[in-house]
């Protein structure tokens, strides 16, 4: 029997908690069992992004952040190993590609912040992101979709309400105004849309909607990741959840990047 707890401390892996379909929406058991037929349960996890790589310029703070993605894609890499080791089912869910548009929003393949706050890790906030008791918003997720009963939970105890204050400081601090009453319009954030200019965001979404052209494209994806320059992240600095009034001072000092 795998001990998720014994592994993911070995990975430093923060927080994660096993789920069973019967705890998510319709529609969440729909598109897991459309990622992985055999599906049961989800493991999602999470690990912490430091203050200090949010006090990086552009580029160095994305490259940080993606060695953090990259370790949190490696440990759902190893877990699935193990699970096929003990002669079980499993499929890590893909971290930054490919993903989806519903209702003109995109989305992955499994929606992790869903299934984390069904977990038990945090609660969705106004910007969509998931907020952690400990860690706020600065969290980046991973999954695994197994074909085992969910067995075991750990991580935080399940907030008994929603830790966004509903301060909406996430929605006034956005340059791109992508934050809105209805979700967050990826192709307005300004982490986005330096990539992709809004004349070609009609393209894009139709790109998005062919799988064969997204099998070619995908690949490419994390190797852009990596070199590109996050410039906004101010939906996650500027939340007041866990963040306390000196470090977002040193957040907000001259000369970094937020």
């Amino acid at each position: 029997m795998v001990d998720l707890e014994q592994f993911f401390r070995e990975h430093g892996i923060d927080v994660f908690s096993e789920v069973g379909l019967d705890a998510l929406s319709i529609d969440d058991q729909s598109s897991i069992r459309e990622f992985f037929p055999d599906a049961l349960s989800v493991i999602v996890f999470g690990k912490e992004v430091p203050m200090d790589v949010y006090r990086m310029p552009g580029g160095e703070k994305t490259r940080g952040m993606f060695q953090i993605a990259e370790s949190v894609e490696q440990a759902a890499l190893n877990l699935t190993r193990l699970f096929f080791a003990e002669q079980s089912t499993a499929r890590p869910v893909p971290l930054l590609f490919p993903i989806r548009i519903v209702e003109g929003r995109l989305m992955g393949l499994v929606r992790l912040k869903q299934i984390a706050e069904a977990g038990g890790l945090g609660s969705i906030g106004k910007s969509t992101l998931l907020l952690t008791p400990q860690f706020g918003p600065r969290v980046i997720l991973g999954g695994v979709v197994t074909s085992r009963p969910a067995q075991k939970t750990g991580g935080f105890k399940r907030p008994e309400s929603s830790l966004c204050t509903g301060c909406e400081r996430c929605i006034r601090a956005c340059p791109g105004h992508a934050i809105g009453g209805d979700g967050v319009d990826a192709f307005r954030c300004q982490s986005l849309s330096a990539w992709i200019p809004g004349c070609l965001v009609p393209a894009a979404k139709w790109m998005l909607r062919r799988a064969l052209l997204l099998r070619f494209v995908g690949p490419l994806v994390p190797w852009i990741a990596r070199y590109a320059a996050m410039p906004c992240s101010m939906c996650v600095t500027e939340c007041p959840v866990c963040v306390t009034d000196t470090e977002k001072g040193k957040l907000s000092d001259p000369g970094h990047y937020v």
